[in-house]
């Protein structure tokens, strides 16, 4: 994740990363980057120990100094925001990339996909950049796989309340009117079929769409 020419590589259709990037543990490694909390220090770097300690495989190649103290250096808590934020961008670009086997290695990951859809049960407000990252790796699996996308978001629990309660945000409502239309074209049940309250669900989108 901190290999600078990492996006160049993956763009230019390396085998060796796109293989190493589509492995199980990897693909919940890079969703859980995107959606990432902003923590104390501490609580990110146990998260990203555990991960790392569960795939096996290191993404990081950047060392850390466990030896020095942490009190000696007042700007960890900010680097370790901006290192969030990094890795939040870097695993986006990757997940919405144009490589079709990782769009691919995705779908095939569905309990990965589900717990990266809890970032619907999060509290409101949602962070805008962070949304906006969740929205553009699903708006990119929906344009690659879109029949296998909305038949799988169609099996997560309360999917529209649960995006309805972050009606404020931009990113969220598109995806949702994103889901709608694209669900509608396909000429079957349409995604709203998941809401229990269509009329309810419209009025919001009228209201949100007119402020």
């Amino acid at each position: 994740m901190d290999e600078s020419d990492l996006i160049q590589e993956l763009k230019a259709q390396n085998a060796k990363l796109i293989e190493f990037l589509r492995d199980d543990s990897v693909i919940e490694r890079l969703l859980e980057y995107v959606i990432a909390p902003k923590g104390p220090q501490d609580a990110s770097e146990q998260e990203s120990g555990s991960v790392e300690k569960r795939s096996g495989v290191g993404l990081f190649s950047k060392s850390k100094h466990t030896g020095r103290s942490r009190s000696h250096d007042e700007n960890e808590p900010d680097k370790s925001e901006k290192q969030r934020l990094k890795y939040a961008f870097v695993a986006c670009e990757i997940l919405s990339s144009e490589v079709w086997s990782i769009s691919e290695s995705l779908l095939e990951c569905q309990d990965h996909l589900r717990m990266f859809w809890d970032y619907m049960k999060s509290n409101t407000p949602l962070d805008p950049l962070q949304a906006g990252y969740f929205t553009r790796v699903n708006e990119s699996l929906l344009e690659k796989k879109t029949e296998d996308m909305i038949a799988f978001v169609k099996t997560l629990d309360n999917v529209v309340p649960n995006m309805m309660r972050h009606v404020d945000c931009p990113m969220v409502m598109d995806l949702l009117l994103k889901l709608i239309s694209l669900e509608k074209d396909r000429g079957g049940q349409g995604i709203v079929d998941v809401s229990s309250n269509w009329r309810s669900l419209q009025s919001k989108i009228f209201m949100s769409c007119g402020h």
